[in-house]
């Protein structure tokens, strides 16, 4: 370890020096009107430092004085002006602080580069979320209390500083007066009105918003222009667009509208500062058109070019004349592709943030599409395209992909589109089409390659609308064609230069799982298990930038089931589940218990549990009865198929248990078959091992069996005819259903042969079973 440089002592210093206590005062480096800062030296520590000394003595400026003190006392970080040492035991009190050699923000601003703006900012901004994580809130966050100090490679680094306004959220000794303080032109709404209760992170993010628009437009928000000591106005500058969008998010009247933590405005500055794409992006071409022309004159060949893209977008949607109509039509599309954007971004800062519960979000968003559907009936049908491609944004974002389509086809029809409202309709069919396999609706190999076709159309049309599209597009479209090694390794190829696109962790994940499905239908074990495991890590990793994202739970948890399932089909049952996966499983109902995907995924695991403990021959039963009592508790009607096939497995595996302890399997049965009209293709496997076990229970009692076999038969016949596709699992219960067949014909006289040859083929099916790949063509 080398050891700390001792600081030399400064120029100054000398014998004849005024002291106060420790310190020998320097040079005055700030004056106020209750006090005064000055550079000082700490005879103790040998050590240079700021000491703000307080002069007024009134109550009022000695708390606020002790008040500071004891805030910023408790903050250690990098970019946060450190307290050293408070005394006041004689009759000035003092703070011995960092010294800060630089000018503020507000003195430096007019001469920094846009990209030092925003690396400071963001620092910034991390340095504040460090104080919300301890319940403080500055309430004083404006350019001058924002230092700047060379770093030894001659970089800034800024100082947040003059916590004397901070408010304590969690402890009442660390809270200044009540009264309403602050700077008006940075002070967030509910600070103004005094509203304390309201009074939290969103109020701090409000103000960095207002310094940010200083440092880079050179005037408080609302106000004149400063002017420099030379007497000119500071000139004008270009400035990303993206980050005019970012102080529109920060300077929302309503809190719940700014980013939710300082840490995602952070987050969203340090992409700027990359050069990489920032979630108010999802803005689209026409929003960034309408809010460049909006919010400031550009040069005039800039104008004019963003001005002919809007009228382009305009005419493309009937909309040419410039009449008093045509004008509203304007505001209100204008208004609509802003109000969509909102709305992604809002759910997407949500899933940055730890693990909480998303249902009050989605509750605001629910609110907010029913006040759009609102005021698209007031209006006139030629302005009502961009506002059914908004709601279908906000049914998109709540997973409704039926009624995301019917808005965005709607849109459409109305003659608003656009590269924006295409990617969003090759989204939404890409979903609803994953959503139908999982529900057993699932296209034929032909239309099925014609839907993929027609999901990458759309996102090659959709190119324009931001490089990354086209990658993004042959994703979703290998995919949706279940070529899912294509899919895997255009998404890794795309997660290397683009780590942060969870839609492409959430499908290289679940292409993965899907590989280790037919390595486990193959029977190449190890194959499965590799697959399982990357699939795991893939969304473990896109979780570390999204930790509330619903689809990278579920695909972690989806895979975690496959690996889970795959040592239970070969038989072996003595293995708990895989190591924290119930504790994943816990973390993502937190993020909203009446998912359905996460449901499923909380009840796979439990019929897991299940069918391990009855693998060893212990009682399954209370972990059935609390699958079944979380099923009663959170599923809505009308259920959702993956939950109806849940709960027959479940009483499946109760009556399997009961024929198993020589008890009555009829009620669980009767249950279970209650779902089998409703019963999703995918699931036809359990379908038929139900019906095979209720064959066997008739069969135990004396009764004909036969019927409910060709029953079964009839369920698993269409599938194994097509033979493409079809899985190994249903020619094992094929194999089955003749099996019992064949045992019964024995007993009862009857010629077992042609069933039990029938059996013997289908189980050699099932053993050498090697399920193929629907690829789309395309260049490799």
């Amino acid at each position: 370890m080398q050891p700390v440089p001792i600081q030399q002592q400064p120029p100054w210093l000398d014998a004849q020096r005024p002291r106060a206590g420790r310190y020998v005062l320097g040079p005055l480096l700030g004056q106020g009107g209750v006090g005064e800062v000055r550079e000082a030296w700490d005879v103790v520590l040998c050590r240079t430092v700021a000491l703000k000394v307080l002069h007024k003595m009134d109550p009022a400026s000695l708390l606020r004085f002790m008040h500071e003190a004891r805030i910023q006392g408790r903050l250690a970080h990098p970019n946060i002006c450190q307290i050293f040492d408070v005394d006041s035991s004689e009759a000035a009190p003092r703070i011995a602080m960092q010294l800060v050699r630089g000018p503020t923000l507000a003195d430096a601003a007019a001469d920094l580069p846009v990209a030092d703006i925003v690396k400071i900012m963001a620092q910034v901004a991390g340095a504040v979320h460090a104080a919300h994580r301890l319940k403080l809130i500055h309430r004083d966050l404006k350019p001058s209390n924002i230092l700047l100090e060379r770093g030894p490679e001659g970089g800034w680094t800024p100082y947040v500083c003059d916590f004397g306004l901070a408010m304590g959220l969690d402890d009442p000794t660390l809270t200044a007066p009540q009264w309403v303080q602050g700077t008006p032109a940075y002070m967030a709404p509910e600070q103004t009105r005094g509203e304390r209760a309201r009074v939290g992170p969103a109020t701090d993010v409000f103000a960095l918003g207002g310094a940010l628009y200083f440092a880079l437009h050179g005037q408080v928000p609302g106000g004149p222009q400063v002017v420099k000591p030379q007497g000119a106005a500071r000139p004008a500058r270009a400035v990303p667009g993206d980050l005019d969008l970012i102080i529109g998010r920060c300077r929302e009247q309503d809190p719940e509208r700014r980013y939710p933590t300082a840490a995602a405005l952070a987050e969203e500055l340090w992409r700027v500062h990359r050069g990489e794409p920032v979630k108010t992006r999802s803005l689209g071409w026409l929003a960034h058109a309408w809010l460049l022309l909006w919010r400031r004159a550009w040069k005039p060949a800039l104008a004019a070019a963003l001005a002919g893209a809007v009228l382009s977008g305009l005419a493309a949607a009937g909309w040419r004349h410039q009449s008093a109509a045509s004008r509203r039509r304007a505001a209100w599309e204008r208004r609509f592709v802003l109000e969509a954007a909102a709305m992604e971004r809002d759910l997407q800062l949500e899933r940055e943030l730890p693990v909480h519960d998303l249902r009050p979000s989605y509750q605001r968003l629910r609110l907010r599409l029913a006040e759009l559907a609102r005021q698209l009936g007031t209006l006139e049908a030629a302005a009502q395209g961009p506002g059914h491609y908004a709601l279908g944004q906000g049914r998109y974002l709540l997973g409704d992909w039926a009624g995301a389509r019917r808005e965005l086809e709607q849109a459409g029809a109305l003659g608003f589109q656009g590269p924006e409202a295409e990617l969003l309709l090759a989204c939404t069919l890409a979903a609803e089409q994953d959503q139908a396999d999982a529900g057993g609706d699932a296209l034929p190999a032909l239309d099925r390659q014609d839907a993929a076709a027609r999901v990458e159309s759309l996102f090659h049309q959709a190119e324009e609308l931001e490089p990354e599209t086209a990658g993004f597009g042959e994703i979703q479209a290998a995919y949706c064609a279940r070529d899912y090694a294509h899919a895997a390794e255009l998404a890794r190829l795309e997660l290397a230069d683009r780590p942060w696109l969870g839609q492409a962790a959430s499908l290289a994940a679940l292409s993965l799982t899907a590989l280790g499905r037919q390595g486990a239908e193959a029977g190449d074990r190890l194959l499965a298990e590799t697959r399982y495991r990357e699939a795991m890590a893939v969304a473990r990793s896109g979780l570390e930038q999204a930790r509330s994202d619903e689809s990278l739970h579920h695909a972690y948890l989806l895979a975690g089931r496959g690996l889970a399932a795959l040592r239970q089909d070969q038989g072996d049952f003595s293995g708990a589940l895989p190591a924290g996966l119930g504790q994943a499983c816990a973390q993502a109902l937190r993020l909203d218990p009446e998912n359905p995907q996460l449901q499923d995924d909380w009840l796979g695991l439990r019929i897991l549990e299940a069918q391990r403990l009855a693998g060893q021959g212990h009682d399954p039963g209370p972990v059935l009865d609390a699958a079944r009592a979380f099923l009663d508790a959170w599923a809505r009607p009308p259920l959702d198929p993956r939950l109806r096939a849940d709960r027959m497995r479940i009483q499946c595996l109760r009556a399997d248990w009961a024929l198993h302890c020589g008890e009555d399997p009829q009620p669980a049965l009767a249950e279970a078959l209650a779902e089998e009209d409703r019963t999703p293709p995918p699931d036809r496997g359990c379908l038929v091992g139900l019906l095979n076990l209720k064959a066997r229970a008739e069969a135990a009692r004396g009764r004909d069996p036969r019927p409910t076999l060709d029953q079964a038969l009839a369920q698993v016949q269409p599938v194994l005819d097509r033979g493409a596709g079809a899985p190994r699992s249903l020619y094992a219960a094929a194999a089955q259903t003749w099996l019992i067949r064949s045992r019964w014909e024995a007993a009862h006289g009857l010629d077992p042969g042609p069933s039990l040859e029938r059996s013997r083929t289908l189980a050699e099916r099932a053993r050498t079973r090697r399920p193929g790949l629907l690829a789309v063509n395309r260049p490799r």
